[in-house]
């Protein structure tokens, strides 16, 4: 299991790896430094984190050009599902995993093989290989899935978007869970708009228009009824440290000390 230990708000630290990444605020440049390497190495090179420039692109883009996109590459027959056609059926053969690194940065190379093991296991051409992107925030991973560019390749992108993937499904697991036993959906409501908000507009795009609008209103409904929620960091954050049960109880709580008050 992967480990991150918050020394600043700002800065993550991977210990899994064999070599130490440090992301700022995954904005800016990742520095890897390699135990055995005097000089640091730059990876911003390798892995765009900078995902700001990336969203104002696909913002240009009307939603019917994004769509499109997003089927491209994520469709039932877009280019992760053919790559995964290609990797089961050839294994390390595959035409798609004959990757060369656009960098001879080390950092580079060994996640470019990582995530090649990964594709080889995830499609049983390999004994067990751990996704080298399990961990990633969701930002980071974005990053990564939607970049066309150079810096990644496609072994990599499909790595970053099986994590994605399995990371939304463990949020929204979680999600639906602080509706078990209870009558309220403020806690629902929230999240899922937090959840739509922090999608890149490729993403956002495969969502009926006016949808955030609806959760607003079903949200402010549910206040109305239940209190205005106040949450001190998103639910995402919150739900790596408490269970939805417990943190369902601590809304309840908090809710009641204001009446009584």
């Amino acid at each position: 299991m992967n480990e991150y230990k918050n020394t600043d708000p700002e800065v993550f630290v991977n210990n899994n790896w064999s070599n130490l990444v440090t992301v700022y605020n995954f904005t800016g440049d990742v520095i890897a430094a390699d135990p055995q390497q005097t000089n640091p190495v730059t990876l911003g090179e390798s892995l765009p984190l900078n995902c700001s420039q990336l969203a104002a692109q696909q913002a240009l883009l009307s939603k019917k050009e994004l769509l499109k996109l997003h089927t491209d590459l994520v469709g039932p027959s877009g280019l992760f599902a053919r790559f995964s056609i290609q990797v089961a059926e050839q294994g390390r053969q595959a035409p798609s995993l004959q990757l060369s690194p656009d960098t001879e940065h080390a950092m580079s190379l060994m996640l470019t093989d990582q995530a090649i093991e990964y594709a080889l296991a995830r499609h049983h051409r390999r004994s067990y290989a751990e996704n080298p992107f399990a961990g990633f925030p969701r930002s980071a991973l974005c990053c990564v899935v939607y970049d066309e560019s150079p810096r990644t390749n496609l072994a990599e992108r499909y790595a970053a978007n099986e994590e994605l993937r399995a990371l939304d499904s463990r949020y929204f697991i979680k999600l639906i869970a602080t509706t078990h036993n209870t009558v309220e959906r403020r806690l629902v409501f929230r999240g899922l708009l937090e959840h739509f908000d922090a999608l890149m507009p490729i993403e956002q795009s495969i969502y009926q228009d006016g949808y955030r609008d609806v959760q607003q209103a079903y949200l402010e409904r549910e206040e109305k009824l239940y209190g205005v929620l106040t949450l001190t960091r998103p639910l995402s954050e919150l739900f790596a440290e408490h269970t939805p049960e417990s943190l369902l109880a601590r809304v309840g709580a908090c809710e009641r000390k204001r009446t009584d008050d």
